[in-house]
């Protein structure tokens, strides 16, 4: 199979938030770990979610609520194996920073296209010249993310205990940066 990783675009939504949906449905099951902060029985995206992840991919970089989104598919088939996206941090005075979200669908794990989506997108940051900074957030008991992320040159900020309280368990979070 050959992958490549491509702009999301509009056509892509539906099948997207599908992707996004079947992983909602392991998180935190069947031994993965958390990795998004949401109670177990969370298995799709609320529509204000999916809402606002749209609505970012239309504006200017830089514009409050922007994002940019990235997929890895099988370039015969299209089929989506991962992806990656980019977005602005609430805060405007922060513009100079992005946060990353990425995910891999799970019969495509540990076949390096984390990596290749997390370089990918850590390239078009720099490629940009208006980001000095990615930041990221880890769930403490999602080792292979963190893992990943220390190993591509994030450095751990912090740790934050009992950041959330998800099925009544307290789950810490880990703060990450990379200077582009």
């Amino acid at each position: 199979m050959n992958i490549k990783i491509r702009l999301m675009e509009a056509g892509d939504y539906p099948a997207f938030f599908s992707y996004l949906n079947a992983q909602l449905e392991e998180n935190g099951k069947l031994g993965s770990p958390l990795f998004q902060p949401v109670p177990r029985e969370i298995v799709k995206l609320p529509a204000e979610k999916e809402a606002a992840f749209v609505a970012g991919l239309s504006k200017t970089i830089g514009q409050a609520g922007w994002r940019r989104a990235w997929l890895a598919v099988d370039d015969k088939s299209e089929i989506i194996l991962g992806h990656v996206d980019l977005r602005a941090h609430q805060d405007v005075n922060t513009s100079h920073r992005a946060l990353l979200g990425m995910g891999v669908a799970l019969p495509w794990r540990k076949q390096g296209i984390g990596r290749a989506l997390l370089e990918f997108a850590c390239q078009w940051a720099k490629e940009t010249n208006l980001l000095e900074w990615i930041d990221i957030e880890v769930l403490c008991d999602n080792k292979p993310a963190f893992q990943l992320y220390e190993t591509a040159g994030f450095e751990k900020l912090c740790e934050i205990q009992d950041m959330y309280r998800i099925d009544g368990r307290p789950e810490g979070l880990i703060r990450m940066a990379l200077k582009v």
